[in-house]
């Protein structure tokens, strides 16, 4: 398979395998992006007043509508969707089918938000009052972290260890949160008319970071410092195609979803859905797609049988499952696969889809989906 190299702000040489942009929708989405279990997406118009739903075919209506400015979106545990209106100074909460449940008064301008990894709390970021804020299931707003070095956060994200990521707007740094302290990770570079970080998002060991003001989506790596890479795009423009050519229009919104490993991306400029599909940060990667790898049965109810039954380059494996939120729900580490089976029980797990990924230490990675009935 052909290797496309990109342009690098860091030494380490990351490939893209095959990876193309695709447009989704066109003119109507602008900001913050969440995805249901059933692969529905949901995106923002921070400049109107609605929150759009894709349905997998493509099909868009209004989900939402007569808000003041609609900023960053997501999922509780329940799939009801929480709604940061920015200069409504309210975040609402609704029902999977658009019902308003309650609403949330915040002092300033409500931003990103997203699920907590460690409890059923809803993180939220303050822009105009440099906050990141605690919700909980109770209606309760606490105080996690406020003032500098915060600027302007909008942008935040979780890696699979549970460490939360806190993306400035103003100055473009990304800072780890952990322990209760801030932890410079990174500044992605910026410049023209709006140098901007508007979103953040994780996956396959990266945090993806998008700039509005130069058209570019780029690739930080959380364990470093100032490791920034450009991943897609470079003026201005709306092209599609393989990602070595593909531009964006101010790149504002961004989410990983690993179950296809692909990433949405949405234009403030344009309004427009992107999809970059087939995402793939590994180096040296092989395929697992000749190896005999068998997935039963699939839909599964309870017991889900894992088998590879051809001879691999490597004998030990880790096996991760994660759900549709990307968190981990299944982990296990130094197995062996090669002419064997591993037996997972599913019997706890919620019905939805699932991702399955395989890697070796030498790179091997396959991933397939999972659906639990």
């Amino acid at each position: 398979m052909k290797k496309i190299t990109l342009l690098f702000c860091v030494i380490t040489n990351i490939y893209a395998y095959s990876q193309a942009v695709s447009t989704f929708s066109n003119g109507t989405p602008d900001d913050g992006i969440a995805i249901d279990s059933n692969g529905n997406i949901y995106c923002s118009n921070y400049a109107g007043d609605t929150v759009f739903k894709f349905t997998p075919s493509g099909d868009v209506t209004s989900f939402i509508t007569g808000l003041n400015s609609p900023n960053g979106i997501a999922f509780n545990s329940n799939e009801e969707l929480f709604v940061c209106d920015g200069q409504g100074s309210t975040i609402y909460k609704y029902d999977i089918n658009g019902i308003l449940i309650t609403s949330y008064g915040v002092t300033g301008h409500p931003s990103g938000i997203t699920k907590s990894r460690t409890s059923e709390s809803m993180i939220f970021t303050n822009y105009t009052t440099n906050k990141i804020m605690n919700l909980a299931p109770d209606g309760s707003i606490t105080e996690l972290a406020s003032g500098s070095p915060l600027s302007g956060p909008v942008g935040l994200a979780y890696d699979d260890n549970d460490v939360l990521y806190i993306g400035n707007y103003n100055d473009r740094k990304i800072y780890k949160f952990e322990n209760n302290n801030l932890q410079y990770i990174a500044q992605v570079p910026g410049s023209g008319p709006a140098p901007f970080l508007g979103f953040i998002a994780y996956g396959q060991g990266k945090l993806f970071g998008t700039i509005l003001g130069t058209h570019k989506i780029y690739t930080i790596d959380p364990n470093a410092t100032d490791s920034v890479t450009l991943f897609a795009g470079d003026t201005q423009g709306s092209t599609d195609g393989d990602i070595s050519s593909a531009s964006f229009n101010q790149p504002n919104g961004i989410y990983f979803n690993t179950t296809d490993n692909s990433l949405y991306v949405t234009e403030f400029g344009s309004k427009n859905l992107r999809i970059i599909s087939d995402v793939n940060l590994s180096i040296n990667q092989e395929t697992l797609s000749n190896s005999g790898l068998t997935l039963y049965p699939n839909p599964v109810e309870s017991v889900l049988n894992l088998k590879i039954e051809r001879s691999l380059t490597s004998s030990n494996y880790s096996i991760t499952i994660y759900d549709f939120l990307g968190k981990i729900i299944y982990n296990e580490n130094a197995i062996t696969l090669t002419n064997s089976s591993v037996n997972i029980d599913t019997s706890a797990w919620n019905s939805g889809i699932y991702l399955l990924k395989i890697e070796s230490t030498n790179g091997l990675l396959q991933s397939k989906k999972i659906i639990k009935q």
